[in-house]
């Protein structure tokens, strides 16, 4: 039997270090839950947040704190009942358009088939029609329609906007319309393209999604920043959200049991738990100070978005960062786990402020940067001789973004902006 002696370094993390960088990862809602834990283990640990300028002592559970309460919710139903109420109508009428209205989709359209529906109810077809017309008097006007088409004459006859070139586009022409075909329409209809443009205008300006704008029901997440990013003396800072720092203090009882207690098993018992509160705290306070760093460096390498907004959002890397501020970059990756920042422009995970460049094109440019030169590009054509998306893709090339043609359609459609022939400006 032989024995060897083997000495090889080895690199470990302490406890203590482990500890400090787990608190570091923790999100706002695992840093509560953590250090409620410990206060129930732990009698010398109190923790208060600051709320609303004063401080609030937290129970078992700070769920209530990082929590808000929505006001109550208007959605359409709710709307179109309230106005269905005030009409003098029969009980059985009533009842008929309130169930019509509970069959209405988010966008305010009546989706169901009318003979489908009237056999489900026992009812004839000619019930189902009268009462889609009541549902089709109350507003948001459009609602209750079956198609676009009707959705758009509704809004148009109940403000007394209707003419019959506006019905025979409506019902006819939309499709060429929408593809900017105003020429082919003005000649089929033997009518000036002014009058063709006038009409498009007046359709341009009808909601086509009146049941939009209310409040559909999906539950709302409200999110409590980590960090605050405000502006002082015209210089961004970053402070630390009050409810992203639970403050960890000594309970007054038991300290004066610590220096009144002559027990030597109580004393040690008292003096652990004083070192891992001790060790918390200081843990909480670097994990604030680091933050505030990383969001410091983030400020200083992201100005443009901070100072114009979202479309000047630039590449920017972990490695840069943790460069930037003499961290390793898996020190970085931990501060911004989870974590939220809130600016002029809203609130934003942290994660938001790397974007990468374009994948497979030879830029620097971020997608929402270059989505802006592009629209920028558009709002400035001459209309009667729209811009090509290869002619878009040149004037990018002048401003130092290579992009291929294909890449500018794609994000020229994805903010739904037509192609040029689309967008095509017909002299009168």
């Amino acid at each position: 039997m032989r024995l060897a002696l083997d000495t090889k370094q080895r690199m470990g993390l302490s406890p203590g270090l482990r500890q400090s960088l787990e608190v570091l990862q923790m999100d706002l809602q695992e840093l509560g839950q953590y250090v409620d834990r410990l206060s129930e283990g732990n009698p010398l640990i109190e923790v208060q947040y600051s709320l609303g300028g004063s401080r609030v002592r937290s129970g078992k559970s700070t769920q209530h704190l990082l929590q808000y309460v929505a006001g109550p919710r208007h959605n359409l139903q709710d709307h179109l009942l309230s106005q269905l109420n005030l009409l003098s109508l029969p009980e059985t009428e009533r009842s008929l358009a309130a169930y019509l209205i509970g069959c209405l989709d988010d966008k305010g359209y009546f989706v169901e088939r009318v003979e489908e529906t009237a056999a489900g109810l026992g009812v004839g077809c000619q019930d189902i029609e009268t009462g889609l017309r009541f549902v089709q008097s109350l507003e948001p006007y459009g609602v209750g329609a079956r198609n676009l088409q009707e959705c758009l004459v509704l809004q148009l006859e109940h403000t007394g906007r209707m003419t019959p070139l506006l019905r025979k586009l409506i019902e006819r022409h939309l499709e060429q319309l929408g593809s900017n075909q105003l020429v082919r329409v003005a000649k089929e209809l033997k009518t000036s393209l002014k009058s063709i443009k006038e009409s498009c205008n007046v359709i341009k300006s009808l909601n086509p999604r009146p049941g939009n704008t209310f409040d559909h029901g999906e539950s709302t997440v409200y999110i409590v920043p980590d960090v605050s990013v405000v502006l002082k003396n015209g210089l961004y800072e970053a402070a630390p959200h009050p409810l992203s720092c639970p403050q960890i203090t000594f309970a007054e009882s038991y300290q004066r049991l610590f220096s009144l207690s002559g027990d030597e098993e109580t004393r040690n018992y008292l003096r652990e738990k004083n070192e891992q509160a001790s060790w918390i705290m200081k843990c909480i306070e670097e994990r604030k100070v680091t933050l505030c760093s990383v969001v410091g460096a983030i400020l200083k390498l992201q100005r443009p978005f901070f100072e114009r907004g979202q479309d000047y959002l630039m590449p920017l890397t972990l490695g840069r960062i943790a460069e930037e501020l003499d961290l390793h970059e898996s020190t970085v990756s931990r501060a911004i786990r989870g974590k939220y920042v809130q600016c002029t422009w809203g609130t934003f995970e942290l994660k938001y402020f790397f974007p990468s460049g374009i994948t497979g094109e030879d830029t620097d440019w971020t997608p929402d940067a270059l989505k802006r030169i592009i629209r920028d590009i558009i709002e400035g054509e001459d209309k009667r001789a729209a811009y090509s998306d290869r002619r878009i893709a040149e004037l990018l090339l002048e401003q130092g973004a290579v992009l291929s043609r294909r890449t500018v359609a794609k994000y020229r459609e994805s903010m739904r902006i037509a192609s040029a022939p689309g967008r095509r400006d017909y002299p009168i």
